[in-house]
C-alpha cells in the first residue's frame, strides 16, 4: 500500500462527507441546512478514517 499522509486522507474524506450531507441534506430533505449535524458527522467520520488510516498502515508494515 502506497503511503499517505493520515491527515490528509481523514480530512479529504471529512470534507467529501460534510458537503455530501449539506447537498442530500437540502435537496432531498426539507430544505433546511443542517450545519451542526453536518459538522458533527464529519469530526466523528474524520477520526474513523484516521484511525482506519493508522492501522491499514500498521498493517502493510508488518506485511513488508
Amino acid at each position: 500500500m502506497e503511503k499517505t499522509n493520515p491527515y490528509f486522507t481523514a480530512s479529504a474524506a471529512s470534507l467529501t462527507y460534510f458537503v455530501t450531507f449539506i447537498i442530500l441534506k437540502y435537496l432531498l430533505h426539507d430544505k433546511v441546512l443542517d450545519w451542526q449535524g453536518a459538522l458533527i458527522g464529519a469530526l466523528i467520520f474524520w477520526a474513523v478514517i484516521f484511525i482506519v488510516h493508522q492501522i491499514l498502515n500498521k498493517r502493510s508494515d508488518n506485511l513488508d
